[in-house]
C-alpha cells in the first residue's frame, strides 16, 4: 500500500477512484484522501484568458471549470489570487455616499451530512461587485 504524503503512514486502504480512472487512497492514521502518483496539469494562457471572459459573464465556478476543464479547486485558487490583487491596485476608484448591500447564503453537505457548511456573499447592489464573503460551518 502507498504512504500516506501528509503523516508518513502505512496503514491505507484503497477508497474509489477519481474523475480520470485512477485509483484513490485514504489514511486511517489522518484520514487524508491521495492519488499515490498525481499528475501536475499545467493551465496555460489561453484557458486563463478564456476563464477571465467567463468570469465576467458571471458564470458559477462550476459550469466555467466544466467549459475550461480544470478543477473546481484549482479555480477558486484562482478567483481568489484575481481578487487579491486587484483589490491592491492602486487607482481603485471609491463609491461616494451610502453602499447598499444585498446579501446571499446557501449551504451544502460537505462529505456526510453531519458537515453542514455555508457561504455567505454581501454584494453591492449598484455594481454587483462582491464586497465580502464567509465560508465556514
Amino acid at each position: 500500500m502507498p504512504v500516506c504524503p501528509t503523516c508518513g503512514s502505512c496503514r491505507t486502504v484503497k477508497n474509489g477512484h477519481i474523475h480520470n480512472g485512477k485509483q484513490r487512497f485514504k489514511c486511517h492514521q489522518c484520514g487524508r484522501q491521495f492519488v499515490e502518483h498525481p499528475t501536475k496539469k499545467v493551465i496555460g494562457q489561453g484557458t486563463r484568458e478564456l476563464i477571465e471572459r467567463l468570469l465576467l459573464e458571471r458564470i458559477s465556478l462550476a459550469g466555467i471549470a466544466r467549459a475550461a476543464q480544470v478543477s473546481e479547486q484549482w479555480l477558486q485558487t484562482y478567483v481568489n489570487e484575481k481578487y487579491a490583487s486587484a483589490s491592491k491596485c492602486a487607482g481603485v476608484p471609491q463609491k461616494k455616499g451610502r453602499l447598499t448591500l444585498q446579501c446571499d447564503e446557501l449551504w451544502s453537505f460537505v462529505d456526510n451530512k453531519g458537515n453542514k457548511q455555508w457561504v455567505w456573499l454581501a454584494l453591492d447592489a449598484d455594481t454587483r461587485e462582491v464586497v465580502s464573503v464567509y465560508i465556514g460551518a
